[in-house]
């Protein structure tokens, strides 16, 4: 089932998110063999800052965190994308980022990329590794040549702004930005950059993080072949509900089209995303984990609900918008968990929240006292076999 972004018709609402799985055309191939809609290239520059090789802090089912990778230069990138639309039927985005001092070398990249054949541009202002990691660590004043670029333009508007104007009056094709987390206010980020006349926004996750250590050896950071640690970009199901945050306020402040990301692994949490807001859906970590099957099932699930449902992708776009309000508008209602002895195992999770008094076991089963219940939901959260539901009084 079709829908549009940016003018331009996908698919489906899947993207490959830039990432090593879109840096080389056989997995772009691969990606439209297993159904995505369209890729971001991997991020390229005119001349990479500096040439690292890719290096993943992985807490599989929780993060990724990568500190350091290799991008590509111009040529890498425009060859890529040459080769991708020859190849391929796929939405190319191209994935660009440069020092926010020389707006003469964006608009370089995104004509090059326009020429070379790419459907969108995609402003890089999310990835921390480029001079965020400096700034994280040392300050603003130790950024260096070139590392002006990634996240460090995206946490300052007029930057932003800079940029996407300067990228909106080199190109005819539509151009994106793709925005870090790492700011106060994403909802006037978002409104900058449709201000400066950008065609969408994509939200991604990226939050700035550090890994888990080894506290039987020296605090060493877990991260395998790697000498050193930086602050990198958080992937993987822990950005999900923040995702949905940041895809909510930007659908509620602006009315730019979004690509939502971060954690997503279920055509379930795709078609949340979209409810929050997300016009189109980017994913990274969960392929690179499971591989590109996890993809198949995307879109087969997805597709599937919309005619389980009878709707279509345009009926759900910002669907649970309406629920959105502030804290001291909210409504709370009375009630308390219900057991089902028959689906009960007996296996005593229920009772064990520190702060509730509300269940005991009696003859290993969970007894109910609905007057203490304080309306948490836990006990039915940490039920193994779902035989808890919630009775509204």
């Amino acid at each position: 089932m079709m829908l549009e972004f940016a003018g331009i018709k996908f698919k489906n609402p899947v993207v490959i998110a830039s990432s090593p799985l879109t840096s080389k055309i056989k997995w772009l191939i691969e990606a439209e063999k297993h159904g995505a809609a369209a890729v971001s290239t991997k991020l390229t520059f005119i001349k990479q800052p500096f040439y690292g090789k890719l290096r993943m802090h992985n807490n599989i089912k929780l993060s990724s965190i990568v500190c350091y990778d290799r991008r590509l230069d111009l040529e890498e990138g425009l060859r890529l994308v040459e080769e991708a639309k020859k190849k391929t039927n796929l939405i190319i985005f191209s994935n660009i980022t440069h020092d926010n001092e020389d707006m003469d070398g964006w608009a370089l990249l995104a004509k090059e990329f326009e020429n070379a054949g790419a459907d969108i541009i995609e402003a890089n202002m999310v990835c921390p590794n480029v001079g965020l990691s400096t700034k994280s660590i040392k300050g603003q004043e130790a950024l260096g040549a070139g590392e002006f670029g990634g996240a460090v333009t995206g946490q300052d508007p007029q930057r932003v702004r800079n940029v996407i104007k300067t990228l909106k009056e080199s190109v005819k094709i539509p151009v994106v930005a793709k925005l870090t987390p790492n700011v106060a206010d994403i909802g006037y980020m978002v409104r900058v950059c449709q201000e400066a006349g950008a065609d969408g926004v994509c939200l991604a996750g990226a939050q700035s993080s550090l890994p888990l250590v080894d506290i039987y050896n020296d605090g060493k950071p877990e991260y395998h072949l790697l000498n050193g640690v930086s602050h990198g970009s958080l992937g993987g199901p822990a950005c999900l509900n923040m995702a949905f945050s940041q895809v909510a306020q930007a659908a509620t402040k602006s009315s730019l089209p979004i690509i939502g990301g971060g954690g997503l692994e279920t055509a379930e949490q795709c078609i949340m995303m979209m409810m929050w807001g997300a016009t189109l859906v980017t994913m990274c970590t969960s392929v690179m984990w499971y591989g590109w099957e996890i993809v198949d099932r995307i879109v087969r699930g997805m597709e599937e609900y919309l005619e389980k449902q009878g709707v279509t992708y345009q009926d759900i776009i910002g669907k649970s918008l309406k629920y959105l309000r502030p804290s001291h508008q909210l409504e709370a209602l009375e009630g308390w968990p219900e057991v089902d002895l028959d689906k009960c195992i007996g296996c005593g999770r229920c009772a064990k929240p520190g702060h509730c008094d509300a269940i005991e076991m009696v003859d290993d089963k969970p007894a109910i006292t609905p007057d203490r219940c304080l309306g948490c939901g836990i006990c039915i959260a940490l039920c193994p076999t779902k035989a808890l539901t919630m009775h509204y009084e």
